[in-house]
């Protein structure tokens, strides 16, 4: 079994700076991004984003403005009035209580992602990496606070 090397790319400040600045002027939900992202990706990435009163959602990419599967790393979103979904659940630092949503595979693929509920708006990262991996991530999303 050959082992992967993980890199971790730095979102804020980073990779997102620019994007995060340009959402909070068109969005009112509070902005919860992890510091970094672990990844296997070896090709250059991309951050971008995109936002609404209601919902935003940021992504990181192996190409400029990626709308596929095939070059899409990880995102982050949020949206405020819907409930959590998934059904494994997983606590998170601050005594949040979320839910961890395996790989899952139809006509194509969505990676894992875990969510959890905070202040009405229900967070949601999305990125192929482990279990352990994606808590910490939302770890450091809900201690660093909104952005």
């Amino acid at each position: 079994m050959l082992a992967t090397a993980l890199a971790s790319v730095a979102l804020l400040p980073g990779l997102l700076t620019t994007p995060v600045a340009d959402v909070k002027q068109d969005t009112k939900i509070p902005i919860l991004l992890p510091a970094s992202l672990t990844t296997q990706e070896t090709k250059k990435l991309y951050g971008g984003g995109e936002g609404e009163a209601r919902n935003y959602t940021f992504a990181v990419s192996t190409v400029k403005n990626c709308s596929a599967n095939a070059c899409s790393v990880a995102s982050f979103s949020a949206m405020k009035g819907i409930a959590v979904y998934g059904d494994r659940k997983v606590t998170l630092a601050k005594g949040r209580k979320g839910r961890y949503i395996p790989l899952s595979c139809g006509g194509s693929c969505s990676p894992p992602s875990v969510v959890w509920k905070e202040r009405g708006v229900v967070y949601e990262i999305s990125t192929d990496a482990t279990r352990a991996q994606l808590i910490k991530m939302a770890n450091s999303a809900i201690r660093k606070g909104p952005r």
